[in-house]
């Protein structure tokens, strides 16, 4: 076989494999989920999107802020697939199809570090200056903070000490750094503070309206490939131990 013939073939070889591989190379490269999400599960959805990416070829892309954001990202970007947040922030966007619960929201009390609560009740002592929680009316846990004062009757005692956040981070920030005495957030910032706060403490659930975690599938995503094998993935074992691990319970 001459030179000429076999530089030929090797052409036409490499024409035909690239025209075979061609198509599986642009639907991985396709393969990538977008997912919009509240602040306050940063933590524990990138956990998850670390696991997830070392079990299958699937990029995955998140953006996070409060639902009132959430929902304005959403509509200005068809491409967002899954919305994560309290499913009755989400329902009443219309934006979501299909409802995938991950656990229940639990509703922590934070204190700085050299302080002490025992509970709700002792945001009225003196020794509590300020108090920052989440946005009251776009945030699920100022929301629920906002709720839990009432119940206890306690927000015109704490009036004067309440400084409204964006998100839940940046409570936890404020507490952290000392910038407020304690905070609202939910138990996943709590958790992931332990070693730079005072300690925390849960709320009772019956204080607020039940929070639900879920994640919402999108009208034009629901038979998309990469958003089923995500929501296959989130209940594998796996996943489930790592939204524990991040404070989120099973229902």
């Amino acid at each position: 076989m001459s030179s000429f013939v076999r530089k030929a073939m090797t052409a036409i070889i490499a024409i035909a494999l690239a025209s075979l591989l061609a198509p599986f190379a642009a639907a991985q490269t396709a393969e990538t989920l977008h997912i919009a999400a509240g602040a306050g599960y940063r933590k524990p959805l990138m956990a998850l999107i670390s696991d997830f990416r070392q079990r299958s070829n699937i990029k995955v892309e998140a953006s996070f802020g409060h639902m009132k954001q959430i929902e304005t990202q959403a509509r200005q970007s068809p491409d967002i697939m899954l919305l994560l947040g309290d499913r009755a922030f989400l329902e009443p966007m219309g934006l979501a199809d299909q409802y995938m619960p991950l656990g229940a929201g639990r509703l922590a009390l934070i204190y700085k570090a050299g302080h002490t609560l025992q509970g709700i009740q002792d945001l009225q002592h003196e020794s509590v200056a300020r108090i920052a929680l989440p946005d009251t009316k776009r945030a699920v846990y100022g929301k629920a903070a906002t709720q839990c004062m009432t119940h206890w009757k306690l927000d015109e005692a704490l009036a004067g000490k309440l400084l409204e956040a964006d998100t839940v981070p940046q409570v936890g920030t404020y507490v952290a750094t000392g910038e407020v005495d304690a905070g609202f957030v939910n138990l996943t910032e709590a958790l992931a503070l332990e070693n730079r706060i005072g300690g925390y403490v849960l709320l009772e659930d019956d204080c607020h309206t039940p929070i639900e975690i879920s994640i919402g599938v999108r009208p034009d995503h629901v038979g998309n490939p990469a958003v089923k094998a995500w929501t296959e993935y989130l209940q594998s074992r796996e996943a489930q131990a790592i939204l524990e691990k991040f404070g989120l319970r099973a229902e």
